[in-house]
């Protein structure tokens, strides 16, 4: 049990950390195009360390 309710808090924390993030796009200038194209870059394959050349953040 003790296991599970830590996995449980780790997936809770990293959940809390994207949506952070992800708010700090969004806020910024032009946020929601630059959370659509990370979106994208990561589902056509794009690598993590290249998403910030391509989506020029």
């Amino acid at each position: 049990m003790k296991i599970n309710d830590t996995l449980r808090g780790t997936l809770i924390l990293g959940a809390v950390v994207v949506a952070l993030v992800i708010g700090g796009f969004a806020v910024s200038d032009n946020g929601w195009q630059k959370v659509s194209c990370i979106g994208r870059a990561i589902v056509g394959g794009v690598s993590f360390t290249s998403i910030h050349s391509v989506c020029g953040l």
